[in-house]
């Protein structure tokens, strides 16, 4: 078999998203053929999709010593560098491939996405304008731009786009997705008929379903056909939990680690001199944090930084290994004082990224609230607030949507109260250890007294009252989460009883819970 014909073999298994295999082979055409550079490339992708970027780093660097200009190879290695969080480095290295060819389109794209993902959202929008100036039918780049003006709240032009997205291409479902999340469904609406007519069609793969099956379910249940739109959910959700194979025996060993290994910690070692800038905005998905985020970012004060990845990035890299916390590396570290400042300086040069001049910044991620004795080392004065929602309301919601990048637990009923219980007893563990230092905020309560719960808000984080705060909805702070348009809505009461009409269908949730 010539060589040609092993390279075809590994792309047909990449494409396949036979990853591992991938590996497997090309470490051993490396050692058979060093001098190709299109396996380093191969090896290094792969490696990239396994979480392995240490690796991937290391093979690209390799190839690229054998051919410093090849484009392909800058623009993965970059990738790795924006996987790391390595934002400049990623930048540099983009900048340079558009110097060299300014007609490469990724160079465009996935600069684009790191000045998205740092909330500069004006400079990704004339980056992806440079890229459609190339090719104005690549349907990749209109949906990079989509995805920018849903986050500025341009729901209109979102749409816009999208269609033109699946003009160019039908079966690019994500763009459905889009959709569906950025309007109100009525009966005469266009975009649902295409969508009806799609699910039933043999051409799209389990993947595509699921994008069709969420943005059914969206429309059916806009038109207040409930039965229906749970029997897309219900097809959506199993169709994902199948393809992600996850079992929450994982998270159920992480949880009981986590109060193992803080239980006993003695947190008054800890370095309490410092004053910290940072509110971090936590609880379950779907609980209010985008709107607590609206608020606060709705002062002179604050920036609004969104759903930050550097926290859990730092945890992974330095105390997970195979999934597991480990217990022995976290006694060690943080027992030595120069550790826990390196990590601490690694989340600071992250947020450094963002160029923000306000006084304080807010991280909304909310599943830090898993990593709350991790921010009382690290950041022992930080303001923490735990959002909260009524449970079946909460669930219900985490039911009913389709994530991006994981939440693995929220696509089945039995896993989604699991997991619920599960952040119900860690969040009474940690307030009965910092129970002064997290204040609790209710979806209901904001909901009953609106102006009350804001104030109590804004005085927990020590700031002078300021009207704006009252009109969050006109932030223009950009939102990058599915709740973009309730956040910039004044607070409705519609979705505190949005369980009831499920009840019948969601027989767990509603005893469970």
């Amino acid at each position: 078999m010539s060589i040609k014909d092993k390279i075809q073999i590994l792309v047909n298994q990449f494409n396949a998203k036979n990853f591992d295999q991938v590996v497997s082979k090309s470490k051993q055409l490396i050692k058979e053929y060093p001098n190709y550079v299109v396996i380093y490339n191969l090896l290094g992708l792969a490696y990239q999709h396994t979480g392995n970027y240490l690796d991937s780093e290391k093979i690209l660097l390799e190839g690229l010593k054998l051919d410093p200009g090849n484009i392909p190879l800058m623009n993965n290695l970059a990738m790795t560098y924006k996987n790391f969080l390595n934002y400049k480095k990623a930048e540099e290295i983009y900048k340079k491939i558009i110097k060299k060819n300014d007609k490469y389109i990724n160079a465009y794209v996935n600069l684009g996405n790191i000045k998205r993902d740092l909330n500069k959202f004006d400079e990704a929008i004339k980056l992806y304008d440079k890229a459609l100036e190339i090719d104005d039918k690549n349907h990749v780049v209109l949906y990079s731009l989509a995805l920018t003006y849903q986050g500025l709240g341009k729901f209109k032009k979102t749409i816009e786009l999208a269609n033109l997205v699946l003009e160019i291409d039908p079966n690019f479902t994500q763009a459905d997705h889009l959709i569906s999340q950025s309007l109100k469904y009525d009966i005469a609406n266009e975009h649902h008929q295409k969508t009806q007519k799609k699910i039933n069609s043999p051409n799209f793969s389990n993947v595509q379903k699921i994008d069709l099956n969420f943005t059914l379910a969206k429309a059916e249940e806009d038109l207040g056909n409930i039965e229906s739109a749970y029997k897309y959910l219900k097809s959506g959700n199993s169709l994902k939990k199948k393809i992600l194979n996850y079992n929450i025996a994982k998270d159920v060993e992480l949880f009981s680690n986590i109060k193992k290994i803080f239980n006993k910690f003695d947190f008054q070692k800890t370095d309490n001199s410092k004053t910290d800038n940072i509110i971090f905005i936590l609880g379950m998905p779907r609980s209010g944090t985008s709107l607590v985020e609206q608020i606060i970012s709705s002062h002179s004060e604050f920036f609004g930084a969104g759903e930050l990845p550097i926290l859990s990035n730092i945890i992974k890299k330095s105390f997970i290994e195979n999934g597991s916390l480990v217990i022995e590396k976290i006694n060690q570290n943080f027992n030595e004082l120069s550790t826990i400042e390196s990590l601490r300086v690694d989340y600071l040069e992250y947020i450094r990224y963002f160029n923000f001049t306000e006084k304080y910044i807010t991280d909304k991620a909310p599943l830090n609230f898993r990593w709350i004795g991790f921010i009382k080392i690290l950041f022992p004065n930080a303001k923490i607030i735990h959002c909260s929602r009524d449970p079946k309301n909460n669930c219900l919601s985490m039911f009913k949507n389709l994530f991006e990048g994981g939440l693995p637990f929220t696509y089945d009923e039995n896993d989604v109260v699991e997991y619920y219980k599960l952040y119900k007893d860690l969040m009474k563990f940690w307030e009965s250890k910092f129970k002064d230092s997290i204040l609790n905020i209710k979806y209901e309560d904001m909901i009953k007294d609106n102006e009350g719960e804001i104030k109590k808000i804004i005085n927990f984080c020590n700031l002078d009252w300021e009207d704006n705060c009252l009109k969050f909805y006109n932030n223009k702070t950009p939102i990058k989460t599915m709740s973009t348009a309730q956040a910039r809505q004044p607070i409705y009461k519609s979705s505190v009883k949005s369980f009831d009409k499920y009840s019948k269908f969601l027989k767990i949730i509603d005893q469970e819970l």
